[in-house]
């Protein structure tokens, strides 16, 4: 083996018991991650702090995509800080906590982000921070109803949705509303689209038969700081009440079609008439039988008829 060969050998040795090193000592670190949620308007400054357990030189900080995977945005050193228009960090070394601070947040801020140890040596993050931006004044609130053909069997459950979106944590109450007392409904954690739209779901569910003609059912959500609230509502009509309506759009479409069917074809038949009627009035000569056959219209026909006895009345 040559001098070359065994410097070589060393090195990977080393990188080995280098790596295995680090894995040792930070399997073991636990992280702590606050806060849990952050609710800001556009313009502001968001802290994201995580504290360890034992002592690191540095932490590495990531943003969850669309498609769950972590992208990273900044790392921040025991001793250093990287300059960047975005990101900056603070770093308590006593506590062992790293601070991620993003500047001048805007809705495409909004997300999920995470904080973590090199990810090459042994996957270690924190729970998780999710950031909100908004400045909308008021929530969109609106319900989804599925859709069930007319020739398919409708489910023994009906799901309704209702989706409250671009809310502040005081618009903290969703209430449903079927005729009877009102409720809650099934709350999901909510979700950032990626418009960086902030949404949360309520499902109520009613059995089929109760998903009758004329039911109503109302959506609420109450700001509980001020007490304001909206809604949204949606009814349903029974199969037996929209083929009615059906049938009556049908048959009274097909009356008005009719109608300006031959309305149109006496428009036409009136263009084509002849005007030797009208020139025998004026002239005051009478028309010979004889040019009746060359009337070609039915109601020139008439009107020749009618003109003439008109004027054996006046002569």
């Amino acid at each position: 083996m040559t001098e070359e060969s065994q410097k070589m050998s060393y090195h990977i040795i080393w990188m080995i018991l280098f790596y295995l090193q680090m894995t040792a000592s930070q399997e073991g670190i636990l992280i702590q991650q606050s806060p849990a949620q952050i609710f800001l308007a556009s313009g502001k400054t968001a802290e994201i702090h995580c504290k360890l357990s034992t002592r690191t030189q540095y932490m590495y900080w990531y943003k969850e995509l669309q498609n769950g995977s972590l992208h990273g945005i900044y790392q921040s050193y025991e001793y250093a800080a990287l300059p960047h228009e975005k990101y900056s960090s603070k770093v308590n070394i006593p506590a062992n906590t790293y601070t991620l601070i993003i500047s001048n947040v805007q809705r495409n801020d909004s997300g999920v982000y995470f904080c973590g140890l090199a990810v090459y040596v042994h996957p270690n993050f924190g729970t998780g921070t999710r950031l909100i931006v908004t400045d909308a004044s008021e929530p969109r609130l609106s319900i989804l109803v599925p859709s069930t053909p007319e020739d398919a069997e409708r489910p023994p459950i009906i799901p309704l949705l209702c989706l409250l979106s671009d809310f502040t944590p005081s618009w903290n109450e969703v209430l449903w509303d079927t005729g009877e007392e009102a409720s809650e409904g099934q709350m999901d954690a909510g979700a950032i689209d990626g418009n960086g739209v902030f949404s949360v779901w309520s499902l109520m569910t009613l059995p089929s038969e109760t998903w009758k003609q004329e039911m109503i059912c109302t959506c609420t959500a109450k700001e509980s700081s001020t007490g304001r609230s909206i809604n949204a509502t949606v009814s349903k009509e029974t199969d037996g009440a929209r083929k009615e309506n059906c049938s009556y759009v049908l048959y009274a479409g097909l009356s008005c079609i009719f109608i300006l069917v031959v309305i149109q074809l006496l428009i036409l038949l009136f263009r084509k008439c002849p005007t030797r009627a009208g020139k025998a009035v004026q002239t005051g000569n009478q028309i010979p039988m004889r040019h009746l056959p060359q009337v070609k219209c039915f109601f020139s026909h008439w009107r020749v008829r009618k003109i003439q006895y008109i004027h054996r009345v006046l002569n």
